[in-house]
């Protein structure tokens, strides 16, 4: 379960982890010198410290909201009778949900019989599956996006704040695959991972909402390449199959086809004349057909999703694959060109802010100038004080509770 968000009206909390040393990664250039979203990104890093522990893999609990026989969420029930827990001691179960969800960026998902972290060799046939790195990838997005809707600093900024500032967070995922490639392949997985469980969370939603439907749909396409260009890279070295060391493909391709079906029934991810032509050309709307044919060609057993079956019916799992060796396979790199071209500073002019590339902090509210935030803040005053931005020029992570 993704960390907890702040209701409408409440201020932020803080929640703060040690500055990473001195040896750290070099600090991104798309982050402002004041910015929670350069702590989140530098917290994440940490990870590199300790590959064999972070790039292992574990199962995990489904991130799918599922429903009884009743039709009531089991979650909601669930924290129902922890809320009727009989020692009445609620202060107490709080001080320890906020343990699970700082420590290692890895938050317990309260299920009963969770197999949360895991190791893969004590739940074999356990369908979701994830490597450490990449669920501390996807917790530290939604760090990211607390950072990036102003409903949590009681502020009233334009209305698509909260929107665009997701779609600033995919960017950045866009461009952190890019410099993962100097870690390696394992980390580009990682991000992977990431991103596909971000877009499954309903977190992500907001970004479908924004009134520019065409970068949406543009922003998407990219992601759908930028995973080809990574199952191209595990194929290269034969690691797209059932019985390889990247023990869950196949639970991250049937994300990536559980995403792409939902997004299209929002009219998302549609050619302009309503459908897609037959053949085994590839089309980029339609990434989806080329996931399901490496799946079909490499004998890669889709897992997680319930709905599998019904995600691939309709799906055309005949696209040529490219031949090993290719460059630029799926076009990756030349669609990331094209759209760094059309849509630099598109989220720093939203946020009425100078700035060039994609993805970034210019919607990240602590990079805001305190006058801005009290300008918008509802009670005309700054939500963040001097300890706050103390903390965040220390290093310090801010989440919101």
């Amino acid at each position: 379960m993704p960390p907890k968000r702040a209701s409408s009206g409440s201020g932020p909390s803080r929640r703060k982890r040690a500055k990473t040393p001195s040896n750290e990664p070099p600090r991104s250039k798309r982050w402002a010198a004041v910015s929670a979203s350069a702590n989140a990104d530098a917290d994440y890093k940490t990870t590199w410290k300790n590959p064999d522990k972070w790039y292992s893999f574990v199962t995990i609990c489904s991130p799918l909201e599922e429903e009884d026989e009743d039709g009531e969420d089991a979650d909601s029930e669930g924290e129902e009778e922890e809320e009727d827990d009989d020692d009445g001691n609620d202060h107490d179960h709080d001080d320890d949900d906020e343990a699970d969800i700082v420590e290692g960026g890895r938050p317990k998902c309260g299920k009963v019989d969770c197999l949360c972290f895991k190791p893969v060799s004590e739940n074999p046939d356990h369908p979701w599956l994830v490597s450490q790195a990449g669920y501390r990838k996807y917790t530290t997005q939604h760090i990211h996006m607390s950072l990036r809707d102003p409903d949590n600093f009681d502020m009233c900024t334009f209305n698509d704040h909260a929107g665009y500032g997701a779609l600033e967070v995919v960017q950045n995922l866009l461009l952190d695959y890019v410099e993962a490639a100097d870690r390696g392949w394992k980390e580009q997985w990682a991000v992977c991972e990431g991103l596909a469980l971000w877009l499954l969370s309903p977190a992500s939603n907001i970004m479908t909402t924004i009134d520019d439907g065409e970068c949406v749909n543009t922003t998407l396409c990219l992601v759908g390449r930028m995973f080809l260009d990574m199952l191209a890279q595990l194929d290269e070295r034969s690691l797209v199959g059932d019985a390889t060391d990247v023990k869950d493909v196949g639970t991250i391709m049937a994300i990536h086809l559980k995403v792409a079906a939902g997004v299209r029934d929002d009219g998302i991810l549609e050619d302009e004349d309503n459908g897609k032509e037959g053949g085994k050309k590839f089309q980029p709307a339609h990434f989806d057909d080329a996931i399901l044919s490496y799946a079909n060609q490499r004998g890669v057993t889709l897992q997680g999703p319930e709905d599998v079956d019904e995600l691939t019916a309709n799906l055309d799992g005949n696209v040529e694959l490219p031949k090993k060796g290719t460059t630029d396979p799926w076009g990756w790199n030349a669609s990331l060109k094209q759209y760094e071209k059309k849509y630099t500073g598109l989220t720093g002019f939203m946020a009425k802010k100078e700035t060039s590339g994609i993805g970034g902090d210019a919607l990240d509210i602590t990079t805001w100038s305190s006058s801005r935030r009290r300008e918008a803040n509802f009670e005309r005053r700054d939500p963040l004080g001097r300890r706050e931005m103390d903390a965040i020029k220390k290093g310090m992570v801010m989440q919101l509770g």
